[in-house]
């Protein structure tokens, strides 16, 4: 009997180790295949993952989009996918003025854009009125001590600045008639961006001066709220105001520049590995976004006049730099005469 019970047993066994044999691997739900998924660890690992939003005002077409996305493919390809530089072109993230808060609200990862000398008083002091020579002199400042001076002002603001992009000559553009002279300004609103320098050079030219957001410049100058623009020709192009302004007068009056810039909030959290690679990805980005800004101010001119503009040259700058001289008068004690006298002398003219 006990052979019996054991016999029986054992066949009990078999047929269960036999069963479990011919069961079917279970189903991937992922895949629907019949495979075993892969262990976690060879899984991709995102949990380092650092995303940069990175906003701006430009047009895709624009050498700012340009840049983001080579910066965007070296960080990408240096990290080996780890940081992740987003762009958002043509203000999705903001006009100027909201890029600036955010990137110091630490609401914003990276920013470029124009405004910050309304928070820092000094960083004004490079966009005096014919001030630099050339694109030449424009390089030598930001190698120069002063520019690494004027960038370091930001920190308080809660704002790593770390490079300059040079938006280049700004040029004054009217739906109204052809400007030869300051003289020739009066009566004439011109637009103008947030930024105080800015605003006392065109006063001091003749101009009436409204403050607008560079997205609804365009609407203005269709509808008569404003009758001329300053940009660069760069600028002027891209963002299509040649369509409702077909005068622009090579005025020269001002070089402006943007500063790229990180949240503090967000540059300190970073490993300084990852700092020391944003550090240099935004120098290169920097120098190659002042070739393309020196390259397009002939091919963009020329542009333009394709597209019907009268441009009109200036033969003697000297009335022009007469006007602006209030604008001396007023900042140059404040900014610091001989901060503005040495950038201004790192050239021979």
């Amino acid at each position: 009997m006990k052979k019996i019970k054991w016999g029986l047993t054992l066949c009990v066994i078999i047929c269960v180790f036999l069963g479990a044999c011919q069961t079917k691997p279970q189903q991937n739900e992922d895949t629907g295949s019949g495979e075993t998924p892969k262990p976690q660890q060879e899984a991709e690992d995102t949990s380092e993952k650092i995303v940069i939003r990175f906003g701006h005002n430009y047009a895709i077409d624009h050498p700012a989009e340009i840049v983001a996305q080579e910066m965007k493919e070296e960080l990408e390809e240096r990290s080996g996918g780890r940081i992740v530089l987003e762009s958002y072109p043509s203000a999705q993230l903001g006009a100027s003025r909201e890029l600036m808060t955010g990137i110091m609200n630490g609401t914003v990862e990276m920013c470029v854009t124009s405004t910050f000398g309304t928070v820092e008083e000094r960083i004004l002091s490079v966009e005096m009125p014919y001030l630099f020579k050339d694109m030449d002199h424009i390089r030598t400042f930001v190698d120069s001590p002063y520019s690494e001076e004027l960038l370091k002002l930001l920190e308080t603001q809660n704002v790593h600045a770390c490079g300059w992009w040079p938006v280049g000559y700004r040029n004054i553009g009217n739906s109204k008639r052809e400007v030869k002279t300051p003289e020739d300004l009066k009566g004439l609103t011109i637009r103008a961006f947030e930024n105080e320098m800015l605003i006392d050079t065109l006063t001091s030219l003749g101009a009436n001066v409204t403050v607008l957001p560079v997205t609804e410049v365009y609407t203005a100058l269709q509808t008569g709220a404003i009758d001329g623009e300053e940009n660069p020709y760069l600028n002027t192009y891209t963002m299509k105001f040649y369509e409702v302004a077909k005068y622009k007068t090579e005025s020269r009056h001002l070089f402006n520049f943007d500063i790229v810039a990180f949240s503090k909030t967000f540059w300190d959290s970073l490993s300084p590995e990852d700092q020391a690679l944003l550090e240099e990805v935004v120098k290169k980005g920097c120098e190659r976004y002042t070739t393309l800004v020196e390259e397009s101010d002939s091919e963009y001119r020329k542009a333009l006049e394709t597209e019907g503009v009268r441009i009109t040259e200036i033969e003697d700058y000297e009335p022009w730099k007469a006007a602006v001289q209030p604008v001396y008068d007023k900042w140059e004690e404040k900014l610091g005469k001989e901060f503005i006298e040495g950038v201004q002398n790192l050239v021979e003219w």
